[in-house]
């Protein structure tokens, strides 16, 4: 019974870093917005797969960014 009660820990791991990436997102000051764009598009060309997380993330990134730029 012990074995089974490990068997997503690492699916549980893997899903806790991206909820992390969402909450860096939200949390991210202005002036970090770019460098923040730049590690989450390095994460999606390192990704075997589509991962609509991280696409979301950089959708929101990209947003706030066009945003404090449409201001100046």
């Amino acid at each position: 019974m012990g074995l089974l009660k490990n068997k997503g820990t690492h699916k549980n791991e893997l899903n806790d870093k991206k909820h992390n990436i969402i909450k860096e997102v939200n949390n991210c000051k202005g002036e970090d917005l770019e460098a923040l764009l730049q590690k989450i598009e390095s994460k999606i060309e390192k990704s075997d797969e589509k991962d609509r997380l991280l696409l979301s993330a950089k959708t929101m990134v990209t947003s706030r960014i066009a945003v404090r730029n449409s201001s100046k």
